[in-house]
């Protein structure tokens, strides 16, 4: 995640073209149970709607600053969970013109070790919903996570085009995420190219997708999900926060990052957008020696020195800025909204 200040500003050109579809980062609902209705017809709180299991598997939960949505899973070998919202259709159609990039992102807490057999996935699906365009699965029993994407295997051979999993490391190696941990991950597909890209801590990888057999190639929803499992017998939780959907040009998943070999790939920023503070989660305890933002002329608006764990951005105008995050370790840098 160490960068130039050209990456800098090549990011805050990227994402001032962004258009913003749907967002999410739970604090403005009430703790408990997103809705009363698991039929998906009718919406709960937000907006959301849940299919399947109880009311109680979809809920609204206190952290230590804010709050997030836990979704728990069956504790069967069948029933799988979704919750989404509606409108993304009209939405995307609203979209500026060349804007055919649809990136998604969330927080997603990793959780302990469990014997479930759940998996979490966040996927895009297409305007019928009967493709998920691309997406990411997370093991909750190993802590690996996998990209998802329709994908012609070679391209219109003998093997058959469908829903397939990608180790996401290098070589085709397997990323799994250290446990009890949030970590912030991105999903982007291109409706134009059929490329998914999937970013996170250690992972920055991609495939050229194919056409689905079935609709379009057109965005119909964003989807939480809760699968089952083969053989499961508990069921599991995982929790996400700071979810957003939004068009651009580019990819230009978590900003500016990479986050190839950074030490700081687990520092995150919460709550975005924010009117006032902005705090930093630093799990792993990482000596934080000078915090600064940028805003998208590439000044810098504000620093300070110190191993913080928030600053005050009240005083800024509304806008888009970066905070870079320096530590003896290296340094990154997020987006962050001011509202």
């Amino acid at each position: 995640m160490k960068k130039t200040l050209l990456f800098i500003f090549l990011g805050a050109i990227n994402f001032v073209s962004s258009q913003v579809l749907q967002s999410d980062n739970f604090d403005a609902l009430t703790l408990g149970n997103i809705g009363t209705d698991v039929t998906g017809v009718t919406p709960g709180q937000g907006g959301w709607l849940t299919a399947n299991g109880l009311n109680t598997d979809y809920q609204i939960v206190s952290e230590t600053s804010g709050k997030s949505f836990q979704l728990t899973g069956s504790n069967t070998a069948s029933g799988t969970r979704f919750m989404w919202k509606s409108g993304l259709p009209t939405a995307w159609a609203g979209r500026t013109s060349g804007n055919n990039i649809i990136n998604v992102e969330f927080d997603m807490f990793t959780g302990g070790a469990t014997t479930s057999k759940n998996t979490a996935r966040v996927y895009i699906y297409n305007s019928d919903g009967s493709t998920p365009l691309a997406g990411l699965l997370f093991n909750l029993e190993t802590k690996a996570i996998s990209g998802i994407a329709y994908y012609d295997p070679n391209n219109g051979g003998v093997n058959p085009v469908g829903t397939y999993s990608f180790n996401l490391g290098a070589s085709n190696a397997v990323i799994n995420l250290a446990s009890n941990t949030w970590v912030r991950v991105g999903i982007s597909y291109n409706t134009t190219t059929r490329q998914v890209i999937w970013k996170g801590p250690g992972f920055y990888a991609g495939v050229t997708g194919a056409v689905p057999a079935t609709g379009t190639v057109q965005p119909g929803e964003v989807d939480f999900i809760k699968a089952a499992g083969t053989s499961n017998t508990v069921s599991g939780v995982t929790k996400f926060d700071n979810f957003v959907v939004y068009a651009s040009n580019t990819e230009n998943l978590l900003g500016v990052e990479n986050f190839q070999n950074n030490l700081l790939e687990f520092i995150s920023i919460y709550p975005n957008p924010t009117k006032d503070l902005l705090n930093i989660s630093n799990p792993n305890n990482y000596a934080i020696n000078n915090i600064s933002v940028i805003d998208i002329n590439g000044r810098v608006v504000k620093n300070q020195a110190g191993s913080l764990t928030q600053i005050n951005v009240s005083d800024l105008n509304v806008g888009v800025y970066f905070i870079t995050i320096e530590a003896a370790e290296g340094k990154t840098t997020k987006k962050f909204i001011k509202q």
